[in-house]
């Protein structure tokens, strides 16, 4: 096999964190090469060492700040088992997500349950393991946990801005500031305890300002919360912490240093926890795709992977900053990438690949350890990529 080469990276090498970028993604590439071996589908390779590298620099980052692992990103049983035994807890958004907890031997006191909308069956099975916080934005969410679990602990979710974020959450959910007045009247009425509250910046958020705005709206509520006879416990700091893809991206160090900061006007006696999702699970994870076709139609050359949109790259339907790493050497053109289904929304932009890229090459995608295998579907008898642990 060629030498794997990085396609469209900076060679001007100007900057350090540039510079560990693409060391970063050799060594990615490097722990899933092996992977080739009697390959037959893909193949997302999650490195061992690197998801305990993860949890060890958040926590040096933001030593306050209790990191939840957001379970949606990858809920693979051993990786669960990593992050518990470093220490990490965990925040669910399903039932299945609830089991997982089950399964892994969670003091469901620790488990959050952050989705803020959930069904009466998944609230009853939550309340029944001893589940005790929940997310809510709405009144109505307060008076449905009300009615199944009177003593549970809330926590409001607030609308914050999302700018800057490769993925944008903020309009299905979060309360803004004048619907907050009515949450809380709904959990007087209700007589539920209000102790909490958290926010979501949005996901792969490069603008350190979401957090300080966010930590900074929070107290606004908490003061809110306490003119109402509430007793503020929890800031929840919410997820969103970016992976680095070109050296730009600001470092969790760097997000690390403005959150402490903030939180320095935050009594000790509020637990602050976050709940990283991407940054703990992503960089552990390299995909391994294989070029199964190329076309040329008019003037534009396609490549057809056996991974696409259905196969745990939906993310780049939405311009997400992903790199794309041939094993072959040679000069690079623009391809418009597409996946096996014959779907016509199963295509994913145009990127630079090397311009004589042929069926069979094999192409690795550093940076997907979070949203691949969770995202993936098996649609059109396509097989979702499989997930092996390396160490």
């Amino acid at each position: 096999m060629a030498q794997a080469t990085a396609v469209k990276m900076d060679n001007n090498h100007q900057t350090s964190a540039r510079l560990g970028v693409e060391h970063d993604f050799r060594e990615q590439i490097a722990f899933s090469a092996e992977q080739t071996v009697d390959y037959h589908r893909p193949v997302l390779v999650m490195s061992r060492q690197r998801l305990r590298a993860n949890v060890r620099r958040f926590m040096a980052a933001m030593p306050r700040v209790r990191p939840h692992f957001a379970v949606k990103a990858n809920p693979d049983r051993e990786i669960l088992q990593i992050f518990k035994d470093e220490g990490a807890y965990f925040e669910i958004a399903s039932i299945a997500e609830l089991d997982a907890m089950i399964a892994l031997g969670e003091e469901m006191e620790t488990v959050f349950y952050s989705n803020p909308i959930k069904s009466p069956a998944s609230i009853a099975h939550a309340a029944n393991h001893g589940v005790l916080w929940y997310c809510v934005d709405t009144p109505e969410e307060v008076e449905k946990i009300a009615k199944i679990q009177p003593d549970a602990k809330l926590y409001l979710r607030i609308t914050v801005s999302n700018e800057g974020s490769s993925w944008p959450l903020a309009g299905k959910f979060g309360a803004g500031f004048n619907a907050v007045e009515g949450i809380i009247a709904a959990a007087k009425q209700h007589d539920m305890q209000l102790s909490g509250v958290t926010f979501h910046v949005g996901s792969q958020c490069c603008n350190i300002d979401n957090w300080v705005s966010g930590i900074r709206a929070a107290k606004r509520v908490f003061a809110q919360l306490t003119s109402h006879g509430f007793m503020p416990e929890l800031l929840n700091l919410g997820g969103g912490y970016p992976l680095q893809f070109n050296g730009d991206e600001p470092s969790i160090e760097q997000i690390g240093e403005a959150i402490n900061r903030e939180l320095e006007t935050i009594p000790d006696d509020i637990q602050v926890m976050a709940e990283p999702g991407r940054f703990l699970a992503g960089s552990a994870g390299c995909l391994v795709s294989q070029i199964v076709g190329i076309a040329t139609r008019d003037d534009a050359r396609w490549v057809y992977l056996d991974a696409g949109v259905y196969g745990g790259l939906m993310e780049l339907t939405m311009d997400f900053p992903l790199s794309l790493v041939s094993e072959r050497t040679g000069d690079s053109g623009l391809w418009t990438l597409a996946g096996p289904t014959c779907d016509s929304i199963d295509v994913m932009g145009r990127h630079q690949l090397p311009a004589n890229s042929a069926a069979g090459d094999f192409i690795y995608m550093p940076n997907l350890g979070a949203y691949c295998t969770t995202c993936a579907s098996d649609f059109n008898g396509f097989p979702v990529p499989i997930l092996r642990m390396v160490d």
